[in-house]
């Protein structure tokens, strides 16, 4: 099926949202987009803009459940004895694995999954080996080095089976879970270009563009290899900037051939980018109120839409070269610390309590905007019993941990400089993964591992924090 007809779909779905005008008003032509796609190495500084402290969202909490249960669906995804996905351990069927794979011991040594398997740990290899060795020299005893290590195999591995042979990474094998969320790609396509695979997360993001509406927005999550949406849910404009983000990213990690991957993104960026020019008046005004990775429906702008929109905006100036973009760019930062940094970065601009989300903005290379300490502060903030965070403050007080939320935090604390304590939470992440080796997505109150393994995201910001301590 050619891309213009896989785009259908989504132009079709945008009869049952509300939301700005055609993209195409927005600030880059596709002649200004080709002639600067060469400063895409680096994304620049922002500098210092100010922050305050937390305020609000404490006197409602109530106490804590230690007796919260919540299953584990399954301790890993391999291919079994016929090359079929499958969910391995917790409530599913045990199956002997291959030591270090996703693949089942009795899979013959000519199928087709362990020859990708294969090729993927030769792509995999010599980034495996960099941070083998920065971990080592970082590392007296060599403890936390063997530990971090084993964490890195791990999340190779789930990242890996959860891509493997698809269009684009599903969030997790489990049946809720088996969809792509534009948000999760994102992540997932830098975290491939990051560890020695810029071709694959090309390939990410060129289906993700095939699914792009012409206004710029995504569906919240779609059936695997096609554009349709499995329910009706609102859409969300986050993908649009994190998914520009993406693209700098991999364009940059790709060296000498980024000028062809930036190529094949073109409309990417270009659409998107004008969407969020459009939208934020060219840097002028916030986003609008859109669901977030809490995925519920939002009256107001949240954190993650901020943090979102700033990283594409910054990432189109970078590839575009367009002084309207830079503009825009440098206006929303702006505009971001005078609203919420105002207010101490809450979820929300006049409240709301923390958010994991203020991570995003390190992750996401606007540094210099959060300062240190309030990052620094989010994990006794957002803390649960298990040792990991909660998605916020108003989250409910189930005593579960979140690891997309806790590992994001790890990688915004390694992309800030904030090795030590990135390492502790990388070290917590490696402590409490499955039986079978695999990240969940939820840690209990007494640190057991709960519902959905492996977790896509998870394991992308994993991967992204070990190679931000190995430099």
């Amino acid at each position: 099926m050619q891309p213009a007809e896989r785009r259908a779909p989504a132009e079709a779905a945008t009869a049952r949202r509300t939301r700005g005008g055609p993209a195409s008003a927005g600030p880059p032509t596709r002649r200004r987009l080709l002639g600067g796609l060469g400063a895409a190495a680096s994304l620049g500084l922002l500098g210092a803009l100010g922050t305050g402290a937390v305020a609000a969202g404490r006197a409602t909490r109530t106490a804590v459940d230690p007796r919260t249960e919540v299953p584990l669906f399954a301790g890993t995804v391999a291919h079994d004895v016929d090359g079929k996905r499958v969910l391995v351990g917790g409530r599913a069927p045990d199956l002997a694995l291959t030591p270090g794979t996703r693949l089942a011991a009795a899979l013959g040594e000519d199928a087709p999954a362990r020859a990708r398997a294969a090729d993927f740990a030769e792509r995999t290899s010599d980034w495996r080996e960099h941070l083998g060795a920065q971990l080592a020299e970082a590392d007296g005893d060599g403890e936390d080095a063997a530990l971090l290590g084993a964490l890195a195999d791990s999340a190779l591995a789930d990242l890996w089976v959860l891509d493997d042979d698809l269009p684009a990474p599903v969030a997790g094998w489990t049946a809720n879970w088996r969809y792509v969320w534009p948000r999760d790609a994102a992540f997932c396509a830098v975290a491939l270009a990051r560890v020695g695979a810029p071709e694959r997360a090309a390939d990410v993001l060129t289906h993700l563009q095939d699914l792009q509406a012409s206004d710029g927005w995504f569906e919240a999550r779609y059936v695997p290899g096609t554009a349709h949406a499995p329910d009706r849910r609102a859409a969300q404009f986050d993908g649009t900037g994190l998914l520009l983000w993406a693209s700098a990213e991999v364009v940059s990690a790709a060296g000498e051939h980024g000028g062809a991957v930036a190529d094949r993104l073109a409309a990417l960026v270009e659409t998107s980018l004008g969407a969020l020019h459009l939208a934020t008046s060219g840097g002028t005004a916030l986003p609008p109120a859109s669901p977030d990775y809490w995925e519920r429906r939002e009256r107001s702008t949240t954190l993650w839409g901020v943090g979102a929109a700033l990283a594409g905006l910054r990432a189109g100036s970078a590839l575009t070269g367009a002084p309207a973009a830079q503009e825009a760019a440098e206006a929303f930062a702006h505009l971001a610390a005078a609203t919420f940094g105002r207010a101490g970065w809450q979820r929300y601009r006049d409240g709301g309590g923390a958010d994991s989300a203020l991570a995003l903005f390190e992750a996401t290379g606007a540094h210099g905007m959060i300062d240190p300490g309030r990052l620094l502060a989010l994990r006794g903030e957002l803390s649960r019993p298990g040792g990991g965070i909660a998605p916020g403050a108003a989250w409910k007080q189930d005593g579960v941990s979140w690891t997309p939320s806790t590992s994001l935090l790890g990688l915004g604390l390694a992309r800030a400089g904030e090795h030590r304590a990135a390492r502790e939470v990388l070290a917590w992440l490696a402590a409490h993964r499955t039986a079978e080796g695999s990240l969940p997505e939820k840690v209990l109150h007494d640190g057991r591992p709960a519902q959905v393994a492996p977790l896509a995201w998870t394991a992308a910001n994993t991967l992204l924090a070990l190679d931000a301590l190995a430099g």
